[in-house]
């Protein structure tokens, strides 16, 4: 008799990694003057971000682009353009889960002219030893689960002789998520740290993957 069961491992951790996702915006009247202003905010902020002990190369550039604006003509329905270049660039920026060290890239941040929009997202390192221990979970799952079939059948449980599963695709993203929109119009002389404690308190995330297996009894 065989026997073909899935096995779920599932594991519930705390964040050790912070992810925030920036995008730096400016405006100006052409190409050569939006792209020079953009590569200064972009230099200014990587000198504040030296300021606070991170790495010249910590912020990671995810995209970039210098185009034309344009804005919307009620009389013609068309878009059309107003003369302006807008410079665009989305990056991202990860380090040890640390709100002392978030709340004090907030504040200095808060204080400088035409700050970054930005997300935070609490996150965990792809761990290879959660991968691990989430395969063996799921294999003792589908064991316990091949065992009960082979009793319920009158059947002894012999051995395992196939096993697979899915590429892993796990989310190690917790389900919090914050944006600085609030934060950014908050006085910069005043003390976030206090405030980020408290309100950012970051879910667990739970990550969870599936292995089927074959098993054979006599």
């Amino acid at each position: 008799m065989e026997i073909s069961v899935k096995g779920i491992g599932t594991k519930t951790l705390k964040p050790n990694q912070v992810t925030l996702n920036f995008v730096f915006k400016i405006k100006n009247k052409s190409y050569n003057s939006a792209l020079e202003s953009g590569t200064f905010i972009i230099k200014d902020y990587i000198a504040l971000l030296e300021k606070l002990n991170f790495k010249k190369d910590s912020l990671k550039t995810q995209s970039f682009n210098v185009s034309e604006n344009q804005i919307y003509d009620e009389k013609t329905h068309k878009y059309i353009k107003d003369g302006f270049w807008n410079f665009t660039q989305n990056s991202s920026l990860q380090f040890n889960y640390d709100l002392d060290k978030l709340a004090k890239l907030m504040q200095e941040t808060s204080k400088i002219n035409n700050p970054p929009s930005y997300t935070i997202n609490f996150t965990m390192k792809n761990d290879k030893k959660i991968r691990e221990e989430l395969l063996d979970l799921a294999f003792k799952d589908a064991e316990f689960q091949a065992e009960a079939i082979a009793k319920s059948s009158k059947k002894e449980l012999k051995e395992c002789v196939k096993v697979s599963f899915e590429p892993f695709d796990l989310n190690f993203h917790s389900s919090t998520e914050a944006q600085n929109i609030a934060i950014c119009k908050m006085n910069a002389s005043e003390d976030l740290s206090k405030t980020i404690t408290n309100i950012f308190v970051p879910k667990d995330i739970e990550i969870s993957t599936s292995i089927y297996c074959l098993w054979i009894t006599k």
